[in-house]
């Protein structure tokens, strides 16, 4: 059910580019000449009033195009649009709508990537504002109260530990009690205790978190979905508000608890493709669903029935004003500002907590792997070698190894200097002599420090940032990549491997001589093209090496045979 009266990569440009300004310059113009033709016709559209003229005086398909692709982009996209909504139904207070649903348009106003601070009418006060002063509409005994509260302070950049010296996060922690967040018999209290917790930089691996998620999994229904309670019959709201929380708190997209929830939203899909609550498909529920679907790292526009994406119906629910219904016939009471906010970070193709984003990890010791997977990171603490806190609002590079290391399990250590942190062990190697720890960013080294490094802000290089490697070694190593012509191959079959390295000169990949490639227990090397042949007899993880080079990722290759009827299998002893 939807319960936004309780809790429940885009960039918008302000400013119209040159192009969309001179037309605009050409039909406010025409707007002026014709403006007399339609004194008595004030109910014609200005689209609609130029365009008869053009018509009439035959006007040239230049100016009719140009008229028409104006038009067109002064609507602005649905995103643009949303968000003009939500301006326009801003309050002098700062609020949009009401106290809560306040609190749902900073985070949509966040994940669009503008700055809620600086939503305000006038000079008046910002929305962050408005619910700052007025957080004594907080029930704080209430988790879901303060869970949403936190979530819009993380988006608007916010220490929730201290809004005007009251600490939202201990408040919050105090309302952990028996392995759970908040009424022991709800579980939409726990999702979003897990999500406002880790919006604001708890350990994964801390008490409240671990246990509640355990709660979470434990209280997973048959159908794979999760309801609103424990006992409650599963719902799309809140099993997407609980994967999630689970992806959020380091659980594997692979996870069995995932990809049967997976299954249970993909089953609820219905012929539109949208999402139903009360029995019918709307806009939250398929907002919450985009929020699940982007958090596994899958395309939303993928997800279809009758080849309608949930994206698709999402859109079918934009009025021309911006707001978004919540059914294709909305009854009066529906909140469009609330709907809007929601839809707004789905838009954005982002999942709760906004001030978060998920990027895959890779961290490579002198002799072996330490870490490669994907790891969600928001706000960070970060203790260095003295003890001293740390906090980091947005989400850092040093702020994904910290969250790679409490689900891992791994320890690394930094010391503050006048540069910032420096990261000087991980996994219990240290740096020595000539040699350290260092990263790289879509295999491109930054140009300040790890704890400085914004993901999908800072460059270089240029967002959007994929892929993160920290990696023990000298200055001069270089990364390798490695790849396969095929990952499925017939027992005997033979596969080419390519190995190749980044050049930080001129940023390009070249192939790889002599370099060491690990497949089945064996060592092969790479000849002047970089490329080496290898035998498949069963499944594989493949990788190279080479000194004075940064050991490559691995490739997962699958072994299998033709069966008797003609089908491919894999080998009974591998299965």
């Amino acid at each position: 059910m939807c319960l936004g009266w309780i809790i429940h990569p885009i960039e918008v440009n302000k400013k119209m580019n040159l192009r969309v300004k001179w037309l605009l310059c050409v039909v406010l113009v025409m707007i002026s000449i014709f403006s007399a033709v339609n004194v008595g016709n004030s109910h014609i559209s200005t689209r609609q009033s130029v365009k008869n003229h053009l018509e009439i005086t035959g006007g040239s398909q230049f100016i009719k195009d140009a008229v028409d692709s104006l038009l067109s982009e002064a609507d602005g996209t649905p995103l643009e649009k949303a968000l003009d909504y939500l301006r326009s139904i801003q309050q002098p207070d700062g609020c949009i709508s009401d106290f809560a649903t306040s609190s749902w348009a900073v985070m949509a106003i966040a994940a669009a990537g503008e700055d809620p601070n600086e939503w305000k009418v006038d000079d008046g006060p910002s929305i962050v504002d408005y619910l700052i002063e007025n957080r004594d509409m907080l029930n704080l005994s209430k988790a879901s109260d303060v869970e949403r509260f936190i979530l819009s302070m993380t988006a608007a950049d916010k220490d929730p530990r201290n809004i005007n010296g009251t600490n939202y996060v201990e408040i919050l922690k105090g309302l952990f009690h028996d392995g759970q967040i908040g009424t022991e018999e709800w579980l939409f209290d726990d999702f979003w205790g897990v999500l406002a917790l880790i919006s604001a930089g708890e350990a994964a691996n801390s008490t409240e978190i671990q246990e509640t998620v355990n709660f979470i999994k434990e209280h997973q229904n048959a159908d794979g979905g999760w309801g609103w309670a424990v006992g409650a019959g599963s719902d799309v709201d809140d099993t997407a508000a609980a994967v999630m929380a689970l992806i959020a708190s380091g659980e594997h997209s692979l996870a069995e608890e995932i990809q049967e929830a997976l299954e249970y939203l993909k089953e609820n899909q219905q012929p539109d493709g949208g999402f139903p609550s009360w029995g019918v498909t709307n806009s939250a529920s398929d907002s919450w669903a985009i929020g699940a679907i982007c958090s596994v790292g899958q395309n939303p526009y993928e997800w279809k029935v009758n080849d309608t994406s949930v994206m698709d119906h999402l859109l079918s629910l934009q009025n021309e004003d911006g707001s978004f219904n919540w059914t294709s016939s909305d009854p009066p009471w529906v909140n469009r500002a609330l709907m809007t906010s929601y839809a707004i970070v789905a838009l954005c193709q982002k999942q709760y907590p906004v001030n978060g984003l998920s990027i895959y990890l890779r961290i490579e010791g002198s002799e072996s792997t330490i870490w490669r997977r994907t790891v969600f990171v928001a706000a960070s603490i970060i203790i260095d070698d003295n003890g001293t806190q740390h906090y980091f609002t947005e989400p850092t590079a040093l702020g994904a190894l910290d969250k790679a290391s409490e689900i891992g399990g791994f320890n690394y250590k930094v010391q503050q200097t006048a540069w910032g942190l420096y990261l000087y062990s991980v996994a219990g190697e240290e740096a020595a002599g000539t040699k350290g720890w260092l990263y790289r960013v879509n295999y491109i080294m930054p140009w300040v420090g790890a704890d400085n490094f914004i993901l999908n802000v800072t460059s270089p290089p240029s967002p959007p940032h994929e892929e993160l490697l920290f990696y023990y070694g000298e200055w001069t190593y270089l990364p390798l990549r490695i790849t396969a012509d095929k990952t499925e191959a017939c027992i005997g079959e033979k596969i080419t491997i390519f190995v190749e390295y980044f050049n930080d000169t001129c940023s390009e990949w070249f192939p790889l001589e002599n370099a060491t490639v690990h497949f089945m227990s064996g060592l092969y090397s790479t000849n002047a093209m970089g490329y080496v042949v290898v035998t498949v007899y069963a499944d594989s993880l493949v990788w190279a090496e080479k000194e004075g080079f940064v050991r490559s990722d691995v490739i997962e290759i699958e072994a299998v045979y033709t069966g008797g009827g003609g089908g491919r299998m894999r080998p009974p002893l591998l299965r």
